[in-house]
């Protein structure tokens, strides 16, 4: 079946190689039956004894034992046949495929192909789904694929993946893009893809390429790579790659997601490729890595070189992220006034956070004379873009009758509160100590801060400590840490965990969250 199916790919030249490596073992090959393969711990007197006794099912799981050679038996082909044979008189489908297959092959009984045949046809027509792409695969290696599809279609009815993969390989080889049967083809391997068929992840890959979906087919080569496909690097260097490609393969892999897995090594590497033809992009993501410490790596003067490239190209969110690390000194000399140079950058492109940092600067008068109607109007125009830390920290100063005339004295106000067990102040200290705002930066005590407000169960501090554990800054990263945060801040209505929730490929939990409110 897979030198029909399996074909695309020597319609391009690319993955030649790959191909090779896929329709090598096409055709018949004896191995374990996917379905219904016997326990890993069995008495094997028990199940001789009800075999003897007639019990079909465990004829065939005998007869599985001895051809795998396990549950303490010695591999035997002769034993093997011999209880399938048993099995399959009583019609049992698996054990009649199984022996379908010694026929064809003439392992340990006489060749015998129209027998063999008939019985993978008998179990085929018993609903056995391995049977039936068997059957599709003899049908389409004598051309006969009028007669092959109806036998794959049905396999796949049963969520058997190999012909997922298939039919839709067989589909993306002979539809025209953008037609029904094309797109059918795609959602046929995407979904074996996601289950973690090798194959699937190969030929979607390389179909999405042809398609000129480069980013979306070079992600799931790198999977493929990731699960045993070693030939794939060598491939993907001759795929021409733009830098914004590049840079959307590389944040998948900073990311991951519920099906795509994360991987610091492949982000990196396509970061990096992509920055060096000056992606702003990119930049901003590698320093935003090194800079926050994502993943532990902790390097802002490697991150703050990045962030200057990309700077220099006008990016608000690599002026606002340069401008953190110029106002407390991180990765490069302290320097306050530079920081709202680059602050009045970002702001003047309405981007929300650099006018939050900008309001937080006047507040303490860092690089910038402090005004309390200048403050004001910065916290009032990031509130309107709903911006978060300065619509709570608005929302705190107004419910405690608090002025923005005295930046430090507030700020001991807010601390006093913390640490009485305000949990908004708490939230709100751990921003402060996050962006170093009146203080020196602390992850340390950040992550202090925010814990005690997870404690009290407080929305905003959940989904900020959520997102540490899943990028492993300053704590060890830990998805299900991460998600248990995010369902109890997105149970609160918080729509930034919400869509965390659905990125992870938790997507039932984010609706069920969504019900509630």
């Amino acid at each position: 079946m897979k030198r029909k199916f399996m074909s695309y790919f020597l319609r391009n030249r690319l993955f030649r190689a790959l191909a090779a490596g896929l329709i090598c073992a096409g055709g018949m090959v004896l191995q374990a039956s996917a379905q219904n393969a016997p326990q890993s711990t069995v008495n094997i007197a028990q199940l001789r004894a009800a075999a003897e006794q007639g019990d079909a099912e465990s004829q065939l799981s005998l007869g599985m034992y001895y051809f795998m050679g396990e549950g303490g038996l010695k591999q035997s082909d002769a034993d093997a046949i011999k209880w399938f044979q048993l099995a399959a008189k009583q019609k049992n489908y698996q054990a009649q495929y199984m022996l379908g297959i010694y026929c064809m092959e003439g392992r340990g009984i006489k060749k015998n192909e129209e027998l063999g045949t008939k019985l993978i046809l008998s179990a085929a027509n018993g609903g056995f789904a391995e049977a039936q792409y068997e059957y599709a695969s003899m049908l389409a290696e004598q051309n006969k694929m009028s007669e092959a599809l109806p036998w794959m279609k049905k396999a796949v009815a049963q969520e058997y993946y190999p012909a997922f993969v298939a039919l839709g390989s067989h589909y993306i080889a002979t539809a025209k893009p953008g037609t029904p049967e094309m797109n059918q083809g795609i959602q046929l391997l995407m979904a074996a893809a996601s289950e973690g068929d090798l194959d699937a992840q190969l030929t979607l890959g390389a179909a999405l390429v042809e398609q000129k979906e480069t980013a979306a087919g070079v992600v799931w080569l790198e999977v493929a790579s990731m699960n045993g496909a070693k030939d794939v690097a060598e491939a993907l260097k001759e795929l021409k790659v733009s830098p914004e490609e590049a840079c959307e393969i590389a944040s998948v892999f900073y990311h991951g997601d519920g099906i795509i897995p994360k991987n610091y090594q492949k982000f990196k590497f396509w970061a990096e490729k992509s920055a060096a033809e000056n992606y702003a992009g990119a930049q901003t993501l590698l320093g935003m890595y090194y800079c926050i410490g994502v993943n532990h790596e902790l390097t802002p003067e490697r991150g703050v070189e990045f962030l200057e490239k990309a700077a220099a190209q006008n990016d608000p969110e690599a002026l606002t992220l340069l401008a953190i690390c110029c106002r407390n000194g991180r990765g490069t000399a302290q320097d306050p006034k530079r920081a709202i140079e680059l602050l009045q950058k970002a702001a003047k492109q309405n981007y929300a956070p650099a006018y939050t940092q900008l309001a937080f600067s006047s507040l303490f008068g860092s690089g910038i004379v402090s005004k309390e109607d200048v403050t004001r109007k910065l916290f009032q125009k990031a509130g309107a873009m709903n911006e978060r830390t300065a619509l709570v920290f608005m929302d705190y100063c107004t419910k405690n009758s608090l002025s923005f005339e005295n930046g430090p004295a507030l700020l001991k106000q807010i601390a006093a509160a913390a640490k009485a067990g305000d949990a908004q102040a708490q939230y709100l200290m751990g921003e402060i100590y996050c962006d170093g705002h009146g203080v020196k930066m602390d992850e340390k005590i950040m992550v202090a801060y925010y814990t005690m407000a997870v404690k009290q169960n407080y929305i905003y501090a959940l989904t900020e400590l959520s997102r540490l554990y899943e990028m492993g800054i300053y704590v060890k990263e830990n998805r299900d840490v991460a998600i248990q945060l995010a369902l109890k801040a997105a149970e609160q209505g918080d729509q930034q965990a919400l869509s965390y929730l659905n990125s992870v490929g938790q997507v039932d939990a984010a609706e069920q969250t969504q019900n509630l409110n």
